[in-house]
């Protein structure tokens, strides 16, 4: 979490920001909502025939991600819109990229994102990624590890995406996932530093919501707390649940915190997928990401 900056006497709109989906994609978009009772944290995939004795473990990650900031001079971001593509290919593993997610209905207050080591391969030197309306490039930037910087108008929403990769004749394809047409509190998603940081977060218990929701994917809510200043990080709440339109944080996980505290909350539906692909005899683990970061303060 970066360094909050309170440019309070600077001068924009206080208007609220929300990305809103393509109509396009709302025909496309899943219906079948995550079970509320029994959720799995375990990834959505679920092969539709019985795959090679070969395939065995985790030879790929992709990670599909757009962060849209509310107000990126509060959190000393340059932007408000980051869409960001990386693809990671090595020899099988057991571990996923994703076991740093808390398990569905769970809540913590020590969040730690982990990375898997693994042996990298080589690939080539670019991959291409086709969706229904935009195309782009990966490039190699180590040896098995492939980025790409886009902007937010080449992100197809819910959409298959054809995956090729220079040294192999097979493809596979993921799916985009989707944002939001509202996040409740309205209040977190102020633009203006002079007027963020309103949305009154409770710490007896807060439940937050969105539209539209759903999907096979989870949901998680991340809430940094700052000294009043926002000067020092006093730490993370974190808690996990199915796509349902709305999530509650209990009393206790925000509790110990002092009343006025200020708060950044990161809101992301997270789905991830594993995708058999026989060149590498493993699967690829895709993970889509899509995050929305709001302000507010504790009451």
């Amino acid at each position: 979490m970066k360094y909050i900056y309170l440019l309070l006497l600077f001068a924009c709109s206080s208007d609220v920001s929300i990305m809103r989906k393509d109509e396009k994609s709302q025909d496309t978009s899943e219906t079948i909502p995550e079970p509320a009772v029994e959720a799995s944290s375990e990834p959505s995939f679920e092969p539709s025939s019985e795959p090679s004795s070969e395939i065995e473990g985790i030879g790929g990650y992709v990670n599909y991600y757009l962060r849209q900031v509310a107000c990126p001079a509060c959190v000393g971001e340059p932007q408000e819109l980051t869409v960001e593509f990386n693809a990671n290919f090595f020899e099988p593993t057991s571990d996923l990229h994703t076991d740093w997610i808390p398990e569905v209905g769970s809540c913590t207050n020590q969040l730690l994102v982990t990375v898997p080591s693994t042996n990298p391969i080589n690939v080539g030197q670019t991959l291409s990624v086709n969706g229904p309306v935009h195309s782009f490039i990966a490039s190699s930037t180590s040896p098995g590890v492939y980025y790409s910087y886009l902007y937010e108008t080449q992100y197809d929403r819910v959409s298959d995406h054809l995956v090729t990769i220079p040294n192999f004749d097979e493809t596979f394809v993921f799916q985009s996932t989707e944002g939001f047409d509202y996040i409740e509190p309205y209040e977190m998603l102020y633009v203006d530093p002079s007027y963020a940081f309103a949305a009154p977060i409770y710490r007896t218990g807060m439940t937050f919501s969105w539209g539209p929701y759903g999907s096979s994917g989870n949901f998680m809510v991340t809430i940094a707390v700052y000294t009043q200043d926002g000067s020092q990080l006093l730490g993370y709440a974190a808690c996990v649940g199915p796509d349902q339109g709305y999530l509650t944080f209990p009393g206790n996980v925000l509790s110990q915190y002092t009343p006025y505290s200020l708060v950044v909350i990161h809101l992301a539906r997270h789905k991830v997928d594993l995708i058999p692909y026989q060149p590498l005899n493993s699967y690829i683990e895709s993970h889509m990401e899509w995050e929305v970061v709001g302000t507010g303060y504790l009451q």
